[in-house]
């Protein structure tokens, strides 16, 4: 059997802070190399797999020693490992939720892969350890009953989420800081302030991370967007060089190379559809 890639809709009382729960299980004997490209959302899983194995992130000394249980993984760069047989069930989460669910900012598990136990009691969290027993329908209830009980003791701020709204809205990753700024009344060292804490990036490098996830959803739509050139200006570049710069500090490889790669876990991550 081959890597497997299932996504499902979060409840809908959860459906601002969790864009999908998702399960990818791979069944081979045979080891495989991987990677995963940055989202610009936290994930927040549980794995149980055959062996330990590492996890390396592009552009970071970071070296995340990965085992059967809970973690947390926020990264802005390429992630590569090689695993054997394993199951992932997890939570893409916005990263303006990370610190009212789990306590935590998130540039202190930027491009980490990070034990949830290493950081709260999953005991006193209502988390079971033992999921054996449990099918995912059943773990990912667990799951979402914990974030949804987090964020009933923890409010988000509402200008927080107004900026981090604005961003993530068709096409705003064509929006300047200073524009942001304007927008809200707010200098922007104040907009920036509010990224690096609540976002764990400036806001810069979040509206080029959001353009990057832009450009990933046209990489493979070659009826619209037959050439490279025509994503650049879709996405508002003038210099075909330029994007081609831009995409490659995010993942290490050009847009044609990701065009032309197809069995990744990174490729059914941008091509999976949500139920």
């Amino acid at each position: 059997m081959t890597l497997k890639l299932r996504h499902t809709q979060p409840q809908k009382e959860l459906s601002n802070v969790v864009r999908s729960f998702f399960e990818l299980s791979y069944s081979t004997d045979a080891d495989r190399s991987d990677y995963l490209l940055p989202s610009g959302r936290i994930a927040f899983f549980h794995i149980k797999t055959e062996k330990e194995f590492q996890v390396e992130f592009e552009g970071s000394e970071n070296v995340s020693e990965v085992n059967s249980g809970y973690y947390l993984a926020f990264i802005d760069g390429t992630a590569k490992y090689t695993h054997s047989k394993m199951n992932v069930i997890a939570a893409s989460i916005y990263p303006v939720y990370l610190g009212l669910v789990f306590k935590i900012k998130p540039r202190d598990i930027l491009n980490t892969f990070t034990r949830l136990d290493d950081l709260i009691d999953l005991e006193k969290a209502d988390l079971p350890t033992d999921v054996d027993n449990l099918s995912t329908p059943q773990l990912v209830g667990r799951m979402q009953r914990f974030i949804h009980s987090q964020l009933n003791e923890n409010p988000i701020r509402e200008d927080v989420e107004l900026i981090y709204n604005k961003i993530v809205e068709a096409k705003a990753y064509n929006l300047s800081v200073n524009e942001l700024a304007y927008w809200m009344g707010y200098s922007e060292r104040h907009i920036s302030n509010i990224f690096q804490e609540h976002v764990g990036l400036s806001p810069k490098r979040f509206i080029q991370l959001t353009r990057f996830n832009q450009s990933l959803k046209l990489i493979d739509d070659l009826e619209s967007f037959p050439k490279l050139s025509d994503i650049a200006y879709e996405m508002g570049y003038h210099d075909h060089a330029h994007f081609i710069r831009d995409f490659k500090q995010f993942c290490g490889k050009t847009p044609r190379e990701i065009r032309a790669e197809k069995k990744s876990a990174a490729y059914l991550f941008r091509k999976a559809r949500v139920d």
